[in-house]
């Protein structure tokens, strides 16, 4: 899967988040809608679309998508 379909999941998995309003540079520890619900979602969302076991240390790891798209893809 590309960079460009990840953030686009990611949009979709994290509530509050207006499609396309993310780009690979995104800080999501920053984002607002970034909680433990937006956590437990992107965990679930990258097990079930990219066959990966995502761990809350992964997430703490990285800082943009783009990094942790390298780490999940990568």
């Amino acid at each position: 899967m590309s960079l460009e379909k990840f953030v686009e999941d990611f949009e979709e998995a994290v509530e509050d988040v207006e499609p396309g309003s993310l780009t690979a540079l995104t800080k999501y520890r920053e984002l607002e809608a970034w909680d433990s619900l937006a956590v437990l979602t992107v965990i679930a969302m990258v097990d079930a679309e990219y066959d990966v076991r995502l761990k809350a240390e992964m997430l703490k790891a990285n800082d943009t998508l783009e990094a942790l798209y390298a780490q999940v893809c990568g």
